[in-house]
């Protein structure tokens, strides 16, 4: 029974495991405050040391200072045994925000004092008020019974005196208290940075789902709806993961799909000979342009061409060049035009060409460049041949496509009896 019940939960956590892998939003929730929090912490605790460490010497350095301003008046006080004037400089250096405690002792021991927290003999805290008695500890907190000390000698230099004359020893006291008092202000700014970088992770998170799973679902959304529903393409997504997950197979699947189905149309909808649309494919294309323009009052224009004396290539060259040029003709067709536009085998030598979004004089123009393009290409075999080229364009007085492929054939007809080579509307 244990071991079913331990082969269960295997199964469990190995099934977890996998939806976790392949749950893209898991994933990266999980990930970016995984990194943040270790990164958060290790910050925080290097700030905080750092300016522990930085706010403690520069206390020490401003207690090593303090001789230099009051070292002259201990020193005369305890010369002249001037008690009162001790303790009033005393009191004035205990008043300073780095100092929490101040010992004086000298030589003869008859100019001792004390105020504040100092260390006695045992190297324990005793506590002295402002007359130099002992008395009960008044401040607590963090960092009060820690010490830090700073000693200098206190040397008297007279003019009777060829050397300085040894009085004693004045030893300052401060505690790491004052330290984490002007700290605190350290860890306001670092609690502000805390709650910035918390807001800036919010967009971060933002961001990365929006670039990992919005930016390519948007993406694949609008591929789809750009994509022509007579000639789908497999899609290709920009997601930066590396795993198998949601979109990877939605895209997969897909890809799959349009591919399998284009594998069944290709060949229904495409000339064997030279690779453009085949009739099948125009009347299709022709049908859905006119419904469009009928329904958003737009425009279209259709184009006929025809190779001239093409008749007389096959009798000349052979079919096989007849063949060849037709797939070059073609070539030069595809190549062009517009993406939008559909190009197609209309039967024989002639070809069309269907220019969505094209009033009539932009169809002649069309027309027209790529009848210069012909005249001036050299075929491999029949180096020069020229072509004619019929255009008509959709209006809102056509009942049905017949009417517009019947003006372009008229005009394709125009331009044989006018001499060929020409474009006619």
């Amino acid at each position: 029974m244990e071991l079913k019940i331990g082969n269960l939960s295997k199964i469990m956590f190995s099934s977890l495991l996998k939806r976790f892998r392949q749950n893209i939003a898991l994933h990266l929730l999980t990930t970016i405050f995984s990194f943040y929090f270790l990164v958060a912490v290790l910050v925080t605790v290097v700030q905080l040391y750092k300016e522990y460490e930085d706010t403690k010497a520069k206390f020490y350095k401003e207690i090593q200072t303090l001789p230099a301003t009051f070292n002259r008046g201990i020193v005369d006080s305890v010369w002249t045994y001037n008690k009162e004037l001790l303790q009033s400089i005393l009191l004035g250096m205990h008043n300073l925000p780095i100092v929490v405690g101040i010992k004086v002792e000298s030589i003869d021991h008859k100019m001792d004092f004390k105020i504040g927290a100092v260390l006695n003999e045992k190297n324990e805290i005793s506590y002295y008020d402002s007359s130099g008695k002992i008395t009960e500890q008044k401040e607590f907190g963090l960092g009060t019974n820690t010490l830090f000390k700073h000693e200098f000698p206190m040397e008297y230099t007279g003019v009777a005196f060829e050397q300085k004359v040894p009085l004693g020893q004045v030893t300052l006291y401060s505690n790491n208290q004052l330290v984490f008092d002007r700290v605190k202000y350290g860890f306001i700014l670092i609690l502000i940075n805390s709650i910035i970088k918390t807001i800036a992770l919010w967009f971060i998170i933002y961001y990365f789902i929006r670039k990992y799973l919005g930016q390519p679902l948007e993406e694949f959304t609008t591929k789809i709806r750009k994509q022509d529903i007579h000639s789908p393409q497999t899609i290709d997504l920009n997601i930066p993961w590396t795993d198998t997950n949601e979109l990877f197979v939605l895209k997969d699947s897909y890809n799959q799909m349009i591919t399998r189905l284009n594998k069944h149309k290709v060949l229904s909808i495409t000339d064997k000979l030279t690779g453009v649309f085949n009739r099948l494919k125009l009347d299709e294309a022709l049908n859905d342009e006119f419904n469009r323009s009928s329904r958003f009052k737009s425009n279209f224009g259709v184009i006929i061409i025809d190779i001239d004396y093409f008749k007389k290539i096959n009798d000349t060259f052979g079919h096989l060049v007849g063949d060849q040029v037709l797939i070059e003709f073609a070539k030069i067709l595809e190549t062009n035009i517009r993406k939008i536009d559909v190009l197609g085998r209309w039967g024989g030598e002639e070809f069309m060409i269907i220019c969505p979004e094209t009033n009539f004089q932009g169809t002649i123009k069309v027309a027209q460049s790529l009848r210069e393009i012909i005249s001036e290409y050299e075929f491999l075999t029949v180096n020069k041949i020229n072509a004619s080229f019929g255009v008509s364009a959709y209006n809102k007085d056509d009942e049905n496509i017949d009417k517009i492929i019947a003006r372009a054939d008229s005009a394709l007809y125009k331009a044989k009896v006018n001499g060929r080579n020409r474009v006619e509307g």
